[in-house]
């Protein structure tokens, strides 16, 4: 309201959660009276080692940013001398953990992911590729669950006739409740994520807080957190972005290929292991 903004004039630190160009625009709708004698924090989310134009023009506007990983904070460094922290997001602990993996002797596998976050990064087609390499019919199971497939519909549909034409691959799409995604996580052991580029990697977190074995690129946002005997780092090359169209046309950057063949062999090795602690 105007009497709230009115009160809040005056010295203090406003932090912005958008990303540039958002964040130029909810400067300009907070207005230079409200902004005056303010510290202006930018909490920005990016996934490569390279930032578009309209971010580094945004940097004219901050006093400082905070992003969500070391990785995102290395690549900002190289564009400002103005402070960069990383400052991960709040993941809350789980009610539940699992505990046991692969009872029936079949080793289930998911990768949570967002179709409108760029197809090409999230590459679903690469953790499908490690499955078909890694198990024989009736040993695995693989969960794809997807928001926003409508991003990309003859992507989606070309994806999801190569997933039913392969045994034991199954797609969910649509929103889950909170309670819905904990059951979700805990009906599978091993998370699947064969991205090129995370800035964080929210739902590796989540997996590995619900006691899941993952299985991801090591490279970028995630390996801030891939530690311990849970964590499973697939190797990787790192390439050229080459894309034409969305968030990262035109940027200058590299990002991960992961190797399907070394992530199949971690997945074969995971099922000899958690199935025979079940003998």
């Amino acid at each position: 309201t105007v009497a709230d903004a009115a009160a809040m004039r005056g010295p203090g630190t406003v932090i912005i959660h958008a990303n540039p160009p958002q964040f130029q625009l909810a400067l300009c709708a907070l207005g230079k009276e409200f902004l005056r004698d303010k510290r202006v924090v930018g909490y920005w989310v990016w996934e490569l080692e390279a930032f578009p134009p309209v971010w580094k023009h945004a940097l004219a506007y901050v006093d400082a940013v905070e992003v969500p990983s070391v990785f995102v904070a290395d690549a900002l460094r190289r564009c400002t001398r103005k402070p960069v922290t990383a400052r991960p997001h709040a993941v809350p602990a789980p009610r539940r953990r699992k505990s046991r993996y692969a009872a029936d002797g079949v080793l289930r596998c998911l990768y949570v992911f967002d179709a409108g976050s760029s197809w090409e990064r999230k590459n679903p087609q690469a953790a499908l590729d490690a499955f078909v390499r890694a198990f024989k019919p009736g040993e695995a199971e693989l969960t794809f669950k997807m928001s926003n497939e409508g991003a990309d519909p003859e992507r989606f549909a070309r994806f999801q006739a190569a997933c039913v034409a392969t045994p034991g691959v199954r797609i969910l799409t649509g929103s889950l409740a909170p309670e819905a995604m904990e059951e979700l996580y805990l009906r599978h052991d091993v998370y699947l994520s064969l991205h090129r580029s995370e800035g964080f990697g929210l739902t590796i977190l989540e997996a590995l807080r619900h006691g899941l074995h993952v299985v991801a690129t090591g490279w970028s946002g995630n390996m801030d957190f891939m530690t311990g005997e849970m964590a499973h780092a697939v190797p990787c090359a790192l390439t050229p972005v080459r894309m034409r169209s969305g968030p990262y046309k035109g940027c200058r950057a590299r990002w991960a290929e992961p190797d399907v063949e070394a992530a199949a062999k971690i997945l074969r090795e995971l099922h000899q292991e958690l199935t025979a602690a079940n003998a």
